[in-house]
């Protein structure tokens, strides 16, 4: 008898788990699709926003290989993106100091897409969290960070064997 009680409160919470997981894996998608859509309102595409957002938050300029590896996309997404946004005027190339690599500059123009799409985003923001208190939102803050945190260990632990 204890073993069948056992056995159901287990299968019970692996349902929640795999509800929990389901639910946080949807609301990502959710996110990115109303944020992907508000960005293609404005002309540009995710990663060319994702660049200038990157761009605009470094005060030391990264290469298209170190954005590359910030964003986790490829190199050559980087340069078609960066070939974009560079078309559309967002950006500037310059040849570096020694010649052998291109520098990057935000424009003004790029500075006021920026601009436009943190107040964009900052609205989108408030409203996913429309009804939430303080107290929920340092409760939802904390147990995405103690998942963090175990995906961390999960991961360093798979890396060691």
């Amino acid at each position: 008898m204890v073993n069948y009680c056992y056995e159901k409160e287990q299968k019970m919470s692996d349902d929640k788990l795999a509800r929990a997981i389901e639910m946080m894996i949807r609301t990502d998608h959710m996110h990115k699709a109303m944020i992907d859509s508000r960005v293609r309102e404005i002309g540009i595409h995710r990663t060319q926003h994702r660049i200038l957002m990157r761009l605009a938050r470094c005060e030391k300029l990264p290469s298209q290989k170190e954005l590359a590896e910030h964003l986790d996309v490829t190199p050559a997404a980087v340069c078609g993106a960066l070939k974009k946004i560079e078309e559309d005027g967002y950006v500037e190339r310059t040849l570096g100091q020694d010649n052998r690599y291109n520098e990057l500059r935000i424009t003004d123009k790029g500075r006021e897409l920026v601009k436009l799409t943190r107040e964009m985003f900052s609205e989108a923001d408030r409203s996913m969290f429309d009804g939430f208190s303080e107290a929920e939102l340092e409760g939802y803050i904390a147990a995405l960070e103690k998942l963090q945190a175990n995906i961390k260990r999960q991961h360093e632990r798979m890396e060691i064997k």
